[in-house]
């Protein structure tokens, strides 16, 4: 529900339940014509349950199969078999669930570059959810993104300006503001900080935390770095080769991986003290 100025209400949870069943995928590679391709699992069995305005951290090298899972949690990819439930209704099979699904369900990807429109301007970009789905008066249009923009900390004049003239991490916060105009309970983040420098990469964990705070939004957190985890995340799943191989509280985990892989993704991790990594490799 939406506030008098077009944001949503922060008096009530927006967050959403999100709960995965035995998700598979496999793609073919390789060449059908010469008979040379085969089928490769790149999600195998994976379940995992995130309970409403919480976030949940998937870690995983390049190639371990978590952003095709954040892909196929918003359908982008369809799975070959398994369920996705929100709220306990499963969209894959339940029609109505379906249709309002792409308001449900957002993403916001690692490169914000390739998800902009580059012809559009900005204000038109967070716009066009709200108009596709009619969610105020025509006239409320301009207000609604104007506030959304600077709640996300971009000004009024920014949104009469191209993707092209932003810094990466002023492109990471149109992107969430976009994702956010549709007012979903379900945010799926992709290595949103990935691309950034340091600095940025603080600033915008610490706007993600504010809008969770704000409208108790349900957080997936696609990673390769387990220390942003940590200080994200309230629980935490560890991916590789298609399959989660632990799975936990992110802090435990950190100070006490118990699968060898965990434990290579940890020791990967520069830890700016000498003595700390000792302690940690011995």
């Amino acid at each position: 529900m939406s506030g008098p100025d077009g944001m949503m209400q922060e008096d009530g949870r927006q967050g959403r339940a999100l709960e995965v069943r035995n998700l598979c995928k496999s793609f073919r590679v390789g060449s059908e014509t010469f008979a040379r391709s085969e089928l490769v699992k790149a999600v195998d069995d994976v379940s995992f349950a995130i309970a409403a305005g919480t976030t949940m951290g998937l870690v995983g090298e390049s190639g371990s199969g978590k952003s095709t899972v954040a892909r196929m949690i918003t359908r982008l990819i369809t799975p070959d078999s398994g369920e996705i439930l929100i709220d306990g209704v499963d969209v894959l099979q339940n029609r109505q669930a379906a249709r309002s699904f792409a308001r449900t369900v957002q993403i916001v990807f690692q490169d914000p570059t390739s998800s902009l429109n580059p012809r559009w301007k900005v204000g038109n970009l967070i716009a066009e959810g709200i108009r596709v789905h009619r969610l105020c008066p025509g006239n409320e249009v301009n207000g609604r993104v104007i506030a959304l923009a600077r709640r996300c900390g971009l000004d009024a004049d920014s949104l009469d300006r191209y993707p092209h003239e932003f810094s990466g991490g002023q492109r990471q916060r149109i992107a969430i503001a976009r994702a956010l105009a549709v007012e979903p309970g379900i945010v799926v983040l992709d290595e949103p900080v990935s691309a950034l420098d340091v600095s940025v990469q603080a600033q915008i964990l610490a706007l993600l935390q504010e809008l969770q705070d704000a409208f108790g939004l349900t957080y997936l957190l696609i990673a390769h770095d387990l220390a942003v985890v940590e200080r994200f995340c309230a629980h935490v799943a560890v991916m590789r080769h298609g399959q989660i191989v632990e799975a936990g509280d992110p802090h435990q985990i950190h100070s006490d991986p118990q699968h060898p892989y965990t434990r290579s993704l940890v020791e990967a991790h520069p830890v700016p003290d000498p003595r700390r990594r000792q302690r940690q490799t011995a």
